[in-house]
């Protein structure tokens, strides 16, 4: 039961920082790998989207620390770990998605897909070293979220491709016909 009210919370804040930051969200889903707020990004400022991706964990470091020294510590903990987890530089967890925004401050949108999916890979292999060594599961579940943020990263990568080649292809056809 704590660690669905820290699932909760976590993404409950994500959801009052969209509202406070105008962020239009079309839903929010559980999925395998917890609960997901769907929101269109691209639009949106590089610092919009790092204080949304920081409010989950922000708010889980938040009850930790507020339930440390309770009985409740048990919540304490959970919430830390979810802290700890949400952080790991991993798309599509929190941490991922802070890296990606910072990087895309820089670097341009084909080079920080590649970075996420290489960095993905890093922690992929660490991950499965990781769980065979310690015979520990749950770093078999960060494997998926990996997995599932690389595959999501060349399918971002690949449409933003064709979106343009068919947006260049569009404006030669304009061209063409004036």
């Amino acid at each position: 039961m704590h660690l669905i009210i820290a699932l909760l919370a976590h993404e409950i804040s994500h959801v009052f920082s969209a509202i406070l930051l105008n962020i239009e969200f079309t839903k929010v889903k559980i999925t395998l790998f917890g609960f997901n707020l769907n929101a269109n990004l691209d639009r949106i400022s590089h610092a919009k989207k790092i204080i949304l991706f920081i409010s989950g964990p922000a708010c889980n470091l938040f009850l930790y620390f507020g339930f440390r020294n309770t009985e409740y510590f048990k919540f304490a903990e959970i919430n830390l770990f979810l802290a700890y987890i949400n952080l790991i530089p991993l798309v599509p967890l929190d941490g991922g998605n802070i890296c990606k925004t910072v990087l895309e401050i820089f670097l341009d949108s084909r080079t920080v897909s590649r970075y996420i999916s290489m960095t993905n890979a890093y922690f992929i292999l660490y991950l499965i070293t990781i769980s065979h060594v310690y015979k520990n599961y749950l770093y078999f579940l960060l494997v998926c979220i990996g997995l599932k943020g690389i595959v999501d990263e060349n399918r971002y990568l690949i449409e933003k491709s064709v979106l343009n080649k068919y947006s260049l292809l569009m404006k030669s056809q304009k061209e063409k016909n004036l």
